[in-house]
């Protein structure tokens, strides 16, 4: 047990060398400023040619991809009486 408790205590004493070190860079080291320049060459400043631009008036029409069979029959507006639900009309006598 011994071992371990000296294990943990060097542990910490180097964690607070290492913290207090950070700390040291921190308040000891300033970073000087200076101007930066960056050349960009003209080519790269100049605009895209015409032909590289999305024209919206020009796309194609729209394609269908999964066309649906149009259904034959219309559609019910009466529920169907197989289902358990029943519909109770407010202020009506059951």
């Amino acid at each position: 047990m011994p071992t371990l408790i000296r294990l943990f205590l060097v542990l910490v004493v180097l964690a607070g060398l290492g913290f207090a070190g950070m700390i040291a860079l921190t308040v000891m080291v300033d970073p000087g400023e200076k101007d930066i320049t960056i050349k960009i060459p003209a080519r790269e400043l100049a605009p895209p040619l015409e032909a590289d631009l999305l024209d919206v008036n020009d796309l194609p029409a729209p394609v269908n991809i999964a066309p649906r069979e149009p259904s034959s029959e219309a559609p019910s507006s009466e529920p169907d009486d197989s289902s358990s639900i029943k519909t109770v009309t407010p202020g009506a006598p059951e």
